[in-house]
């Protein structure tokens, strides 16, 4: 008798045989003891999980006459109608592949022969495979028997891609999903495959065949007879990793421990053996990504299946100078890799060139470990730099010898200390002074940077903002007001540039105490609201040049400004149509329109 395959041999015989498809065949157990059996079936999952071995056990089970559906609901698989099947002579199961029987005729066929009576058995089976390769014409002849066909009849679908079958056949059919295998799964059949042919094996070497076969059941098994078959009898780990091309565990570590060591030195060794392997560079990378999540999974100690002890103290070994931020990062830059090197024409060179980066890399620090060592060195072990016992940060004062701490929110955002001095080695923070006698502590907002209005109270119905609180050690003119102003432009222009080139339209009309009016020369609705908006940043840039705390308030337009941009423009004498009455002048006649020349129209300004 010629050799037959493992996928063949150990093909599942009864419903408990069926590898990790419980939620398929307990359905199917209890439909048969119940007497609830669909007449048609539609069964859809990836390649090599069982989808045609449970069509076949189904066909079996139900034409079986041995079959106790008190009990376990099994096939007997002895008697004349299982046996006959097994050795495909059964007429009253028909299986078919729609991959090569996909027209109009082999469906009308199916129509016509599934109205004639089993022969020997209770029902006529039909198992078709590939259902999704019918043709669209094959799926219509198809729909009115697949609803309603024969008492005696039951339809067995098979397919790998569900999507491709239309909506009006899956909705006629109780549909199975087969979901792919894991390899805690497929591990322990391959172990009884082995044990049953007598093959010397380890635990190791049928993980690494589980995990090749990528979910199917089929695939691992040839897989495992490929295997033997090179080694002669045994499934060793060695001998599986140099037949399947899997890279050994050790060349993982090593990689990954010579990127935590940063040893450039090495790099060029490290070159020379992947060559001298005959490494492919993707497989390679695509590789440690794997070993690289199984190192992410052990820092955030989780379980990690199919992984010796040794491999887990030597992934734990080789990655220890390294965070998990920094493993993840390690993952992106494999997975960028690998894509790109699919469309290099030099795939060496890129590899070697962003390998010999990636040992150059420095550990990721992160947020909270930079705040953690900065306040340590400054004195303040579990607080952020410049944050007192208190969790408040000191704003800028106006005046340098203020008797309290400033109590206005902290200028950080985003790791950004500007406006915010160094701490002393007291852990105390200093504030800038805007000026060297002041009786007051400053209790405003503190800077803001590029219009960022964080901080400062909001403006009232009035219009007016306070700027921090300030006493000024001499008097102030509104001349020298007016004097600064283009200073003020300059800086009101490095928060808000329109704002900035709109303030040579604003003028200051009076001071009154500690109260400064401004007005807006342009009346226009825009032009004063934009006014309002700034009036936070104007007080601010007047304290910072004057060191004086002032009240901005804004005023009314300048009425002789308004009558001159409003002033309409003087009408134009009207030109007399030419003489000729053409048919532009006789238009313009009718409209009551003048002709004017173009030269000496004047635009608004």
């Amino acid at each position: 008798m010629s050799y037959q395959v493992l996928a063949r041999k150990y093909r599942p015989q009864t419903f408990d045989e069926v590898v990790g498809q419980e939620h398929v065949t307990r359905t199917l157990k209890n439909a048969l003891r119940q007497g609830r059996l669909a007449h048609a079936f539609l069964f859809t999952g990836p390649r090599g999980v069982g989808k045609t071995s449970t069509a076949r056990i189904l066909a079996r089970a139900v034409n079986c006459p041995n079959i106790d559906l008190k009990g376990d609901a099994e096939p007997c698989n002895v008697c004349e109608t299982c046996r006959a099947l097994f050795e495909d002579r059964e007429l009253d199961v028909i299986e078919m592949d729609a991959a090569t029987y996909n027209g109009v005729d082999d469906v009308r066929r199916i129509n016509d022969s599934c109205r004639l009576a089993p022969v020997a058995g209770n029902r006529k089976i039909y198992i078709i495979d590939e259902v999704h390769m019918f043709s669209k014409p094959a799926f219509n002849a198809f729909l009115k028997t697949l609803e309603e066909p024969p008492s005696h009849v039951i339809f067995i679908l098979a397919t790998t891609d569900v999507q491709k079958v239309p909506a009006t056949i899956r909705s006629r059919v109780q549909r199975f999903d087969f979901r792919p295998l894991g390899p805690a799964d497929i591990a322990p059949h391959l172990k009884k495959i082995c044990d049953s042919e007598g093959w010397a094996n380890d635990e190791e070497a049928m993980w690494i065949i589980a995990r090749a076969g990528a979910g199917s059941l089929r695939d691992a098994e040839g897989l495992l007879d490929q295997v033997v078959s090179f080694s002669g009898g045994t499934a060793r780990a060695e001998e599986t990793r140099e037949v399947l091309g899997v890279l050994p565990t050790e060349l993982l570590a090593d990689t990954t421990s010579l990127l935590a060591r940063q040893a450039v030195s090495e790099v060029p060794p490290f070159f020379e053996l992947l060559v001298q392997r005959g490494v492919e560079y993707t497989e390679f990378l695509r590789a440690l990504q794997g070993y690289w999540l199984d190192i992410v999974f052990l820092k955030q100690n989780l379980e990690l299946s199919g992984t010796s002890p040794e491999e887990i103290e030597q992934m734990k070994a080789c990655s220890a100078p390294l965070a998990i931020e920094d493993m993840f990062r390690l993952i992106r830059l494999a997975e960028q890799l690998e894509d790109s090197l699919k469309w290099s024409m030099a795939p060496r060179e890129r590899f070697e060139v962003s390998f010999l980066r990636w040992t150059t890399l420095e550990n990721v620090v992160t947020l909270r470990e930079l705040i953690e060592a900065v306040a340590a060195d400054r004195g303040g072990a579990s607080r952020a730099p410049g944050i007192p016992d208190s969790g408040q940060v000191e704003t800028p004062a106006a005046a340098k010898s203020a008797p309290a701490p400033a109590t206005g929110p902290s200028p950080l955002s985003r790791g950004d200390n500007r406006g915010v001095s160094e701490s002393t080695d007291s852990g105390q923070v200093k504030t800038p002074a805007a000026a060297k006698s002041a009786p007051a502590p400053a209790t405003g907002p503190s800077p803001l940077s590029r219009g960022d209005n964080r901080g400062v109270s909001e403006i009232p119905d009035s219009g007016q903002v306070e700027t921090p609180a300030a006493a000024a050690s001499e008097p102030l003119s509104l001349s020298a007001i007016q004097s600064a102003w283009p200073e003020l432009a300059i800086r009101l222009t490095k928060l808000s540039p329109v704002a900035g080139a709109s303030a040579g339209g604003w003028q200051a009309v009076e001071l009154n105490g500690t109260k400064l009016t401004v007005r807006c020369h342009n009346p226009r609705e825009m032009a004063q609201a934009q006014l309002k908006e700034q009036l936070p940043n104007l007080a601010r840039i007047l304290s910072e040049l004057f060191g004086t705390a002032l009240t901005v308030a804004m005023g009314r337009p300048l009425p002789e400004s308004a009558e001159k941009l409003v002033a309409q423009t003087p009408p134009l004498p009207p030109v007399p149509p030419a003489e000729g009455g053409d048919l532009f002048s006789n238009f313009v006649n009718r409209i009551g329109g003048v002709e004017v020349d173009p030269k000496t129209v004047r635009e608004p300004k």
